[in-house]
């Protein structure tokens, strides 16, 4: 068998083992946690380190710091880089009545994926968007020959969104393109809304991955953002040769990302670089100021 097979050989053999553990939970669990093991994409395992523990961590995650910094009901939520669309399932308890859940990603086939996937789920929309990133999208780059929209073809008007949520978006932004993003998120945000945004938040002296990372010396690789990009050289890199792969800021980066136009509620530090927090990337949750 050729490598590539038996990786594939592999791969299936431990998705078809995951859809069994997660038909043997949805049999134990109670009736109202069934909906969320429903909801756990099949496609996801083996995805950028994807897993059920992960798929549900996140979910509790995120609709905690909703729940805690939001009013809870009829918001209006943008999932900025939604993926297979893990904050959908969730998002439906905060949307009604009158609210409502938009996926956005920049890659065709999530969003196909998410609306087969939660075709049912009330108050849920998915977009794709025509932006690109080095990372995901180097045909899209080609195509569009350097330029940036920074969202202008999102189907949102300004003020008009609560909860912008941006879960391993900013951690493949270079500088300027961070800077791009944080003002449409700023545009569409209604006064005193809220965005949750991860990233990398590296310290001087550099603290080491907690947790499990430091048994393994490739994961520890990932987060060595050792190479400052220009132009501030605020932000940092683990590959030079593909910055967006794994991105870092300083919290002088952070503080002039947001350009006194947000107050940041809460820093929560992740174990990639060195928090306490399960969770590997660091989550900054900021709200939008009515005057700045």
């Amino acid at each position: 068998m050729f490598p590539n097979s038996l990786a594939a050989f592999n791969h299936a053999c431990y998705a078809f083992g995951c859809r069994i553990l997660k038909r043997v939970e949805k049999a134990r669990a109670w009736p109202e946690a069934e909906f969320f093991i429903e909801n756990v994409p099949d496609e996801i395992w083996g995805e950028v380190g994807d897993n059920y523990a992960n798929w549900v961590y996140q979910q509790g995650f995120f609709a905690a710091l909703i729940k805690c910094f939001t009013k809870n009901e009829s918001l209006k939520i943008i999932d900025f880089g939604c993926g297979h669309g893990k904050l959908a399932p969730v998002s439906v308890f905060f949307t009604h009545p009158k609210g409502e859940y938009l996926g956005i990603d920049i890659q065709e086939s999530y969003i196909n994926y998410c609306r087969r996937k939660y075709a049912q789920l009330p108050g849920v929309k998915f977009h794709v968007s025509k932006d690109y990133n080095p990372l995901y999208s180097p045909e899209q780059q080609r195509a569009v020959a350097g330029s940036r929209s920074y969202g202008d073809d999102w189907p949102v008007t300004a003020n008009s969104i609560d909860v912008v949520i941006a879960v391993s978006v900013f951690t493949h932004l270079q500088e300027a393109d961070a800077f791009g993003y944080v003002n449409k998120i700023y545009t569409v945000l209604k006064p005193d809304a809220l965005a949750m945004l991860t990233c990398h938040i590296v310290e001087e002296p550099r603290k080491q991955p907690g947790f499990i990372f430091k048994y393994n010396p490739f994961l520890v690789s990932l987060f060595k953002f050792t190479t400052p990009l220009p132009t501030s050289y605020n932000w940092f890199t683990s590959n030079p040769a593909l910055p967006e792969s794994g991105i870092a800021m300083n919290m002088t980066g952070l503080n002039s990302l947001i350009q006194g136009k947000f107050k940041i509620e809460v820093v929560v530090r992740g174990s990639a670089t060195g928090g306490r927090d399960p969770f590997p990337q660091d989550v900054v949750v900021l709200r939008k100021l009515t005057s700045c």
